[in-house]
């Protein structure tokens, strides 16, 4: 193979059950839309199910019919945007499916008398995050519309946060408050959700009061930090956390935190050629590199098209035998240049990581992202569907 994917289904299961353990009580509905944040839906799903989860949760109607094609039988909750002409297939296959809008209350309810089904809602208020929901203070009036629309089982409440991971809680304090308020309402009409869910890995991990009846796990299972301020929200205040892990480490916290996710993916390649250049030679496209001393190269068949960012061109690192080498110019479509001047015994068809571990160094999601300028959730979802994904 030129390039592929390895997941390690171990580290997920490891994940899994130290995340369950954490939000226990709360239910576990594992995220694994988008392909499992391109891990592979049907491998994560298993796994994570085997480990205890409650549910899954993906983005579209389409990755909710794959799963019951495949078998699964737990509750697969919709997360996204959802249309006419799906629906009846959904309510059949007794897919959860999000409520949003007035429209799309409607729909459910004509697909539940189509189909002589009960369909199963989980309806959505706004309580800041300005998406796709309904406004928190229309619940009243929303939620009475729900009870008095025949062919709905109202299995889930829930919200979404916008800033759950950053330093400042505030605004999240806010958006729970609202949230609340709205489940006040729904017990004031006698409704009362199988769950209530508000919180995604960042919430999941800070806030214990949020997590509610159940959880949205996502980039957490997959062995990646939300983001850095969660790391260090954790560090600052993480008496739970301390408490949790103290029976296993003996040490301080650092490591504690540096051990409890471990990274799931790892993206790989092989050397298509070696060659030596002399001083003062351009390389790649535009010319934007010029080597200052004899050089010896690395091609590597891999490039944007295969999800090699072209940001990373002239400052990105790979890992051959177990040491960094340096991308020299620009990241093309479908090849990479880099630096093994310094790397002994090279040889053709030595393993590269990309992304990933190589004896003592790694290359993290986290450091392809602050290269890039994004996130560690777009550098793993961005990874091609066409690169084979292996389970070793």
């Amino acid at each position: 193979m030129r390039a592929w994917v390895e997941v390690d289904l171990g580290a997920l299961r490891n994940n899994v059950r130290r995340l369950s353990k954490w939000v226990a009580p709360a239910r576990f509905i594992a995220v694994v839309k988008s392909d499992a944040y391109g891990h592979g839906m049907i491998p994560v799903a298993r796994t994570a199910l085997e480990e205890g989860a409650w549910a899954l949760a993906v983005v579209n109607i389409d990755e909710a019919l794959q799963l019951r094609q495949a078998g699964f039988t737990c509750p697969v909750i919709v997360v996204g945007p959802i249309f006419p002409g799906e629906i009846t297939a959904a309510v059949q296959a007794q897919i959860s499916l999000p409520v949003y809008s007035q429209e799309t209350l409607s729909e459910v309810a004509a697909a539940a008398v189509e189909t002589g089904q009960t369909a199963r809602i989980h309806v959505k208020f706004d309580t800041g995050l300005g998406r796709l929901a309904l406004p928190y203070d229309h619940a009243y009036e929303f939620l009475s519309l729900v009870k008095a629309t025949p062919g709905l089982k109202m299995e889930g409440l829930y919200s979404h946060l916008a800033d759950a991971e950053g330093l400042d809680q505030r605004y999240t304090l806010q958006q729970f408050n609202r949230f609340q308020e709205v489940q006040q309402v729904a017990e004031s009409l006698g409704m009362r959700p199988e769950v209530a869910h508000l919180s995604a890995s960042a919430a999941s991990m800070l806030l214990q009061p949020a997590r509610l009846d159940a959880v949205r796990v996502g980039i957490a299972m997959y062995g990646l930090w939300p983001a850095d301020e969660t790391r260090l929200l954790l560090l600052s205040r993480g008496h739970n956390l301390f408490q949790e892990l103290n029976l296993h480490f003996s040490s301080g916290l650092t490591p504690e935190l540096d051990d409890l996710l471990q990274p799931v993916l790892s993206y790989k390649t092989r050397i298509a050629q070696l060659k030596e250049v002399p001083d003062h030679s351009s390389i790649g496209y535009g010319c934007t590199f010029q080597t200052q001393r004899p050089t010896r190269l690395a091609i590597l068949p891999v490039g944007y098209y295969e999800g090699y960012d072209r940001h990373l061109s002239n400052c990105g690192e790979v890992l051959i035998r177990g040491r960094r080498a340096r991308v020299l110019g620009r990241v093309c479509m479908n090849v990479l240049t880099v630096d093994v001047t310094d790397i002994p015994d090279v040889t053709l068809e030595d393993e590269v990581v990309l992304l990933g571990r190589q004896g003592g160094q790694r290359v993290t999601a986290e450091e392809w992202a602050r290269r890039i300028g994004s996130i560690n959730y777009e550098v793993v979802t961005r990874i091609p569907a066409h690169i084979p994904r292996i389970y070793p």
